[in-house]
């Protein structure tokens, strides 16, 4: 009897012990199916912002069924003056996104694996558009998990970051024979260093005629309008300020020994793509051997791959991967990652761009050892940094990391709605 009212008790005890958590797990299987419902993406939101003949801002948004909301940048994959880029770009947008509905936005391998060497092969706008939805996929994967897209790359190892102010998008007033006015050179770089940037880039080599039909009278006059301007603007900005000269691949190997030699006075802080680096591996090493400066280049080039000889080689001193043409986020780290590993090679991703593409640039750049220096479009319109929010922390010269989740950032709807086309 004894034995017989033990066993009853403890059958109670152990019954009773159950009941809070059958009473649990009643509660949380009648709301299973909103907690924790899969999270996935369902749809695609193109906006396209005017800002000027250069080409405009193209931004993305990938929708999920719970909300969040991930940002990417597709602009100029094409160049303004193709008229059907547009709908070329939609259309790989589309198809790429095609890859990712209905799927977990954490499956970025999985999106790298189906659409990377589809991008390739189809060209720069596909690139372009593949590297678009990479980067909103991270941004939705910060957001989700409510840390900043850095965090999932490793961690931060700075707090903020330099940045250079490329004025020569904001440069268009031209004199009577065509060429960009040095005088407003000076001013757009004036203005960039009242505005805090201790580095100013220029491109004043791009009012050369070609070199296949100038002759050589032309050829020297280009290279003398080239030069004086590099010149006035290291006059107006002084010793102390940074120097950067973009060529756009209008020299030959050549010329590009010989111009980097009259430039030598003018203390740049590197020369950018004489040649074209990805056609001319070899003239590019050769260059980057035979001149003082540091030479830098790479803007176009898509993967690892298109890098791999470039850094084997050591042919420049920095390299310039765009988070919207190599292949997104991810593949800017791993080419990131191959420069290190190669020594004393750093990264200075190329970013004439919009903000969006700026703010996916700033999360990789502050994970990684070799960073150099980042570009910012400077002068193009005077409400850029607010069509995010928060707006872009930028300060003397740097840009702050942001510490919100993602790539840190929303879209200011108000001024997207104004300024979309």
């Amino acid at each position: 009897m004894i034995e017989n009212k033990t066993m009853n008790r403890r059958n109670f005890l152990n019954a009773a012990s159950l009941l809070p958590a059958l009473a649990w797990t009643d509660v949380f299987a009648k709301n299973r199916s909103k907690s924790d419902e899969k999270l996935v993406v369902t749809a695609l939101d193109v906006h396209e912002i005017k800002v000027n003949a250069r080409g405009n801002w193209f931004f993305i948004e990938l929708k999920t069924n719970k909300g969040i909301s991930g940002l990417g940048e597709a602009s100029h994959g094409f160049s303004a003056s193709v008229t059907d880029g547009k709908n070329q770009l939609k259309t790989e947008l589309k198809a790429f996104f095609e890859l990712v509905k209905n799927e977990s936005p954490f499956a970025v391998e999985q999106f790298r694996q189906r659409g990377l060497q589809k991008a390739a092969q189809k060209g720069k706008v596909a690139i372009t558009a593949f590297s678009a939805i990479e980067q909103a996929l991270w941004d939705l994967n910060g957001k989700a998990l409510g840390v900043p897209v850095y965090n999932l790359l490793g961690g931060k190892l700075r707090e903020k970051l330099k940045v250079y102010a490329n004025i020569n998008r904001a440069t268009n007033e031209r004199d009577a024979n065509g060429r960009r006015l040095v005088s407003s050179f000076q001013s757009n770089a004036e203005s960039a260093m009242k505005n805090g940037f201790k580095a100013v880039k220029l491109a004043p080599f791009d009012e050369m005629k070609p070199l296949q039909t100038a002759d050589e009278k032309q050829i020297a006059s280009d290279l003398d309008y080239a030069v004086n301007c590099i010149e006035a603007v290291r006059k107006t900005i002084g010793t102390e300020t940074d120097l950067l000269i973009d060529v756009h691949s209008h020299l030959d190997k050549k010329l590009a020994i010989a111009t980097a030699k009259r430039l030598q006075p003018s203390n740049l802080y590197w020369f950018e793509e004489a040649v074209d680096p990805e056609k001319y591996p070899g003239d590019t090493k050769e260059i980057t051997d035979a001149i003082m400066q540091a030479s830098a280049g790479g803007e176009s080039i898509f993967g690892r791959q298109g890098f791999e000889k470039l850094i084997n080689t050591r042919a420049l001193d920095m390299i310039m991967p765009d988070v919207k043409h190599c292949g997104g986020i991810q593949e800017l780290r791993f080419i990131a990652a191959q420069a290190e590993t190669a020594g004393n090679i750093t990264v200075a991703p190329h970013n004439p761009s919009g903000p969006v593409s700026t703010a996916a640039s700033v999360q990789v750049c502050a994970a990684i050892p070799n960073f150099s220096i980042l570009e910012y479009a400077y002068g193009e319109v005077p409400w850029r940094a607010e069509l995010l929010n928060p707006v872009e922390n930028f300060k003397d010269g740097y840009i702050h990391v942001p510490e919100t989740p993602g790539l840190g950032h929303e879209l200011n709807y108000e001024l997207i709605r104004k300024y979309a086309v």
